[in-house]
């Protein structure tokens, strides 16, 4: 199965920055995540994971600073095995891909779910 997401943010003019004389703007925030799973069996499943943001570039009395265009990229990967018939455990990593803007790190991350769904029966 393939699931898309886009989203975007958007800043307003920061009037009296400081001083109260200067204004700081900046541009939208794009985003695009998708994910690529397939599933074992019944809520055994995995994925490969990404994404894509692009934008952010602010300006200064409309003097823009190049410097700050975020530009980067995730790449990564969930499992989520079932323990027991509500419980579940996901493993999931991800690395900085391609990385203009930012920090470029690494990142695991385990989580216990629990599900409700059926409950009570």
């Amino acid at each position: 199965m393939l699931d898309t997401y886009a989203g975007a943010w958007f800043f307003t003019a920061n009037d009296a920055f400081y001083t109260g004389t200067n204004v700081q703007t900046e541009n939208p925030v794009g985003s695009f995540e998708g994910h690529l799973s397939y599933d074992v069996k019944p809520r055994f499943w995995a994925s490969l994971d990404g994404n894509f943001w692009y934008g952010g570039q602010t300006s200064l009395n409309a003097i823009e600073n190049s410097s700050t265009l975020q530009q980067s990229s995730r790449l990564g990967g969930t499992v989520s095995y079932p323990i027991t018939a509500y419980q579940s455990l996901k493993l999931s990593y991800s690395y900085g891909d391609y990385v203009r803007f930012g920090g470029n790190f690494s990142n695991v991350s385990v989580a216990w779910q629990y599900s409700w769904v059926g409950w009570p029966k």
